[in-house]
Formats: C-alpha cells, sequence, structure tokens
C-alpha cells in the first residue's frame, strides 16, 4: 500500500509490505537502490555466512548484511563490515550455494582488508546514511513499516559508483582464494561459485552497460575461472553439501522476495502449480499485495496452522491486518511474533507501531518499551526514533520527543532538522545526564555531517 504521510521535516513516501519494506518502482528514478529490511531474510543469510565468518575469526555479529532492491547481479562491502546484496543477485541464485560462493568470496574482501575505504568516518552514521553517502547522493528518507526497518531510495550514476567500487584484480583473487578455503573448511561445495563465475564469463563479450553490475566492480579474469575450476575438481567426491534446512530456507526466501518484487499477477502465475509451503508463501503475499485479503488471510492462517511457532507467519498475518485497517486485529499477530522471537527488533517496531497506531493510551508505555528494546540492538533504525518520538510526543514528554526527533533525523541525513531537535531538547534535559550528552554528540556529528 503506498502512503503519503506528513512528517515535521516534510513528505515522505512508503510502501509497506510485510517482511520488506520498499519504495514502489515507479517512483523510484531509473538505477536507483533502496535499502529494505526483512528479519527472516537477514536471518537466513545471516546463517549461510555465519560459519564462514566464525572460521575466519571474524564475530557473525560484528558484520551487517543488508539488501539493495535492485534487480542487478551485485554485492560489495564498505567499512564497518557492511555486506550489501542486491535482490537480483539472490533471486537469480535458485540454489543457496551459488550465494554461499559470492558470500564466501565478499568475506574474503572483509578478511582481506579490502573494503571500500571514505574520506570519512562512517561509523557513527546509520547504514541509510552510509549508503547515501556512498552511492554519492543525499539520502532522502522514505520509510513506513517499521518491523521491516527504514527504506532509502538514492539515485545512482553507474560510472561513479562502478569505480567506487571496484576491486583490483588481486584483490579478487585473494578473496576468490580465501572464498575456497573458507568454503572447505565447513564443508561446503565450491561448485556454486564456479557456476556463478560461469554466467559472468558469458557475459565478458558484451558492452560494459549490459554487463551485469557484478561484473564490473568485480573484474573477472581467466586465471580466476580456472583456479576455481581446479579447485572444484580437485575436491569433487569429498561430499561437500549445503545442509538440507538451508535448501528449505531458500525456497522460503526466494518465494517471500518474489512475493514482494514481482507483480502480483506475476508472483501467482509463478507460484500457481506451487502447492508446496513457499508456493503458498509467495501466493498469500501476493494476494495481500493485489488487496485480495480474504485469500491471502487464508493462506497465511494455513501456514500458521502448519507452522504454530514461525514469528515471520505470525508477523505477516499482523501486516496484512494492519494494512488493511484493523489495527487492533493486527495486535495479537505482532505479540505472538514477538513472543516467538523476543530479541528481533524489527518484530518488536512492528508491534510498537500497531500498539501507537491502536489509539490506546494505555499501550503507549509498552510502546516505548518495545521501541527501546530494539533501539539497544538495532539503534540504527530511523523509523523506530520517529516512533519513539511520536510516543513520547504523545505521553507529553516534549523534552525526549526532541531528543528522539533528533536521533532520527542525523540518521536520515537532515542534519540541519537535528541540530534544531538537539537545541529544543538540551534546554529541556538536566545538563550533564546521559541524554543531554548524547545530544552533545548529536550536535558534533550533524555539525560535522552538515560542513562537509
Amino acid at each position: 500500500m503506498l502512503t503519503r504521510m506528513r512528517f515535521p521535516w516534510g513528505s515522505i513516501l512508503s510502501l509497506s509490505v510485510a517482511g520488506v519494506l520498499l519504495v514502489a518502482l515507479a517512483t523510484v528514478p531509473a538505477r536507483a537502490q533502496t535499502l529494505i529490511r526483512d528479519a527472516e531474510i537477514e536471518g537466513i543469510i545471516a546463517q549461510y555466512a555465519a560459519p564462514l565468518l566464525r572460521g575466519a575469526g571474524i564475530p557473525p555479529e560484528s558484520v551487517s548484511i543488508r539488501m539493495l532492491a535492485d534487480d542487478r547481479l551485485n554485492a560489495f562491502v564498505v567499512k564497518g563490515n557492511r555486506m550489501y546484496l542486491f535482490t537480483g543477485l539472490i533471486r537469480r541464485a535458485e540454489q543457496p550455494d551459488a550465494l554461499i560462493g559470492v558470500i564466501a568470496h565478499e568475506i574474503g574482501h572483509i578478511a582481506g582488508g579490502h573494503h571500500v575505504r571514505l574520506d570519512r568516518n562512517l561509523d557513527t552514521l546509520e547504514t541509510t546514511s552510509i549508503l547515501g553517502l556512498l552511492l554519492g547522493t543525499a539520502a532522502g528518507v522514505l520509510t513506513g513499516r517499521p518491523d521491516l526497518g527504514m527504506a532509502v531510495g538514492s539515485g545512482v550514476q553507474d560510472m561513479g559508483v562502478r569505480n567506487f567500487l571496484a576491486y583490483s584484480r588481486t584483490q579478487e583473487s585473494s578473496a576468490d582464494a580465501f572464498a575456497l578455503k573458507a568454503l572447505d573448511r565447513e564443508g561446503l561445495p565450491a561448485d556454486g561459485l564456479l557456476d556463478f563465475m560461469h554466467a559472468l564469463e558469458n557475459q565478458t563479450a558484451l558492452s560494459t552497460d549490459s554487463q551485469d553490475a557484478y561484473l564490473r566492480t568485480h573484474p573477472l579474469t581467466r586465471d580466476r575461472i580456472r583456479a576455481v575450476e581446479a579447485h572444484v575438481a580437485g575436491t569433487s567426491g569429498t561430499g561437500a553439501a549445503v545442509p538440507a534446512a538451508w535448501i528449505d530456507l531458500h525456497a522460503r526466501m526466494l518465494a517471500k522476495l518474489n512475493g514482494f518484487l514481482l507483480r502480483p499477477s506475476e508472483a501467482l502465475r509463478l507460484y500457481a502449480d506451487r502447492d508446496d509451503l513457499p508456493g503458498r508463501y509467495a501466493r498469500a503475499i501476493a494476494h495481500y499485495r493485489a488487496a485480495e485479503l480474504d485469500p491471502a488471510l487464508s493462506l497465511i492462517d494455513g501456514l500458521i496452522a502448519e507452522e504454530p511457532d514461525n514469528p515471520f507467519f505470525h508477523e505477516l498475518k499482523g501486516q496484512m491486518l494492519f494494512e488493511s485497517g484493523r489495527v487492533r486485529e493486527a495486535l495479537p499477530s505482532h505479540e505472538r511474533a514477538v513472543a516467538l522471537a523476543p530479541n528481533e527488533p524489527l518484530l518488536r517496531v512492528a508491534l510498537a507501531h500497531a500498539q501507537i497506531e491502536s489509539g490506546d493510551e494505555a499501550l503507549l508505555a509498552p510502546a516505548r518499551d518495545n521501541l527501546s528494546n530494539a533501539l539497544s540492538r538495532d539503534d540504527g533504525n530511523a523509523f523506530a526514533w520517529r516512533l519513539l518520538a511520536q510516543a513520547y510526543g504523545r505521553a507529553g514528554d516534549s523534552a525526549r520527543a526532541d531528543y528522539a526527533m533528533a536521533e532520527t533525523a542525523l540518521r536520515s541525513g537532515e542534519f540541519d532538522r537535528a541540530l534544531f531537535h538537539v537545541g529544543r531538547a538540551e534546554t529541556q534535559i538536566q545538563r550533564g545526564s546521559p541524554t543531554w550528552l548524547r545530544l552533545q554528540d548529536i550536535r558534533v556529528q550533524a555539525e560535522r555531517r552538515r560542513d562537509e
């Protein structure tokens, strides 16, 4: 559902979808990227990456993995151990081994210190603001359903991004070598990485504009392909295989992405003959997006009956009801999702949003608790900060409302707005208190970013 919401700093466009938040493609300039968040999909990809990271001595929790809603095939890492995967890459990896191979390669860039090094210290900025700077544009904040985090639409100049993100051939070979060792160590096959390279190799004869972005930012050489071919040939018959559970998770992830990223009619056609769980999942999402609530609810209720302890099915039902204006009915579904996955910050923000929109003043305190809990785990979620400001404002706490708005504006790249709210908040908050000291940090960061 495309909505327009008025906030203090202007109009924000959002498209609300369960589990995935993205901006309607029609509203985004050509070749723009949109950051999307989804707890279920991020969790699946994190499962793929965790053993590879641990084997490299990198704590999995130190690496954030985010998706960009772009049908092109690409992936990259940036300073701060941030890995970005294009949805085009994920959706074209029909089996998990290809995606796992690419993830292993990207981890190789992290392990080798090949991160994109910016002139600015990006570590203090929230992910979406980093993305805006990274892609050479001001971060335009596009927010919607909070359980899905926030989305940032950024117009991209392909040449600038290509040059900025490009790795050297030496770095690429080094990342390949790391990936092969890491996959072997974890008993995972390298066949997917080789298949991916062969797919890229077929594009080398195409014009630059026709090639996938991955090929342009990750130079491919015949020597690299030979090295991986030799490795695969030498390890064939070792029994390396992707865990069976990952194959099921991968099918669910693809179904979810296809349900949200394809037109509903396309998704329904694609999964028309699929009565397995991923097929029903995709059709539930497609019917929901087509405003066909009855078949959508029927399908999701069937999935919940099959897996009553799956928090993401409850999340989806809550989303369906919430976006259909049935906020009170949505609350039990969001509450159940949080009860099943209490450490998932995006689910807590979804519940808080429903609690705030319910109009029940008694739910404002629980909403603030859920938002505080979520932000303690993921403090870069600008939409969660905005909701917290709203909850404080409704409770009459203008000081903390201004503080939360300052956090929101900082993470949205609205530095003058952040300074405005800092000025209002610091006159109402006790000097020297933790919140007052945080306001001084926001002032310093906002002034520096604005001047840059």
